[in-house]
């Protein structure tokens, strides 16, 4: 399913002035959205809190949702940003290690922007698909696999990988997402530890 028009930037900056004022407009977007969540958040408000007219507003975007689009997917930049670095930092290390060490970057990350995360999980399904989210869950998976591939005589001996990666996608980001929109009475240290234990449980068998 497409993205509707709607929801996509009026237009792009290219002059160094006019992408200041977009950023400007999306760093204002971002705390109007974490202090008033996405009902309270209007393009005027959004507009006051940039220090620009209304007019300047409209000219980059048509409407609140492509302001709200425009944040996530800077968001999901950041996301990917972050956790490809963490990758890289513990690809050489054993994999119960790295594995725990990117679910802790993973909550971190998600406790950080709770009001986006928020955001995400109520407003995307109707703004439509969100493509910088969804192919930062594929880069995950594709780097997971590499995990499993390589430490394969650690696992047990009926893994199927392809289930195995759709179980634990869907499992660990169903678990981190309400762990940090629920906030349930679990230290966050307790939630990586309990959490990477269930995975270790289950791929090692």
């Amino acid at each position: 399913m497409a993205r509707s028009p709607g929801v996509s930037p009026r237009r792009t900056p290219r002059q160094d002035r006019s992408r200041r004022t977009v950023e400007r407009i999306l760093d204002a977007a971002t705390r109007v959205l974490a202090e008033r969540g996405y009902d309270g958040a209007s393009t005027n408000r959004i507009a006051r809190a940039a220090g620009v007219s209304n007019g300047s507003l409209y000219q980059y975007f048509p409407n609140k949702d492509a302001i709200v689009v425009a944040v996530l997917d800077r968001f999901a930049d950041h996301l990917a940003d972050q956790l490809g670095t963490q990758i890289e930092a513990t690809m050489s290390e054993p994999w119960e290690v790295a594995g725990r060490a990117l679910l802790d970057v993973q909550i971190r990350l998600f406790e950080e922007h709770a009001d986006l995360l928020r955001i995400i999980v109520e407003q995307i399904p109707r703004l439509g698909p969100f493509d910088k989210l969804a192919a930062l869950q594929r880069r995950l998976t594709d780097l997971v696999r590499v995990y499993l591939l390589l430490n394969r005589e650690a696992f047990r001996d009926d893994l199927d990988v392809d289930a195995t990666l759709w179980i634990l996608a869907e499992t660990v980001g169903m678990l981190s997402i309400k762990y940090v929109l629920d906030r349930p009475p679990i230290p966050h240290e307790r939630m990586v530890d309990e959490l990477a234990e269930l995975v270790i449980g289950y791929i090692r068998g």
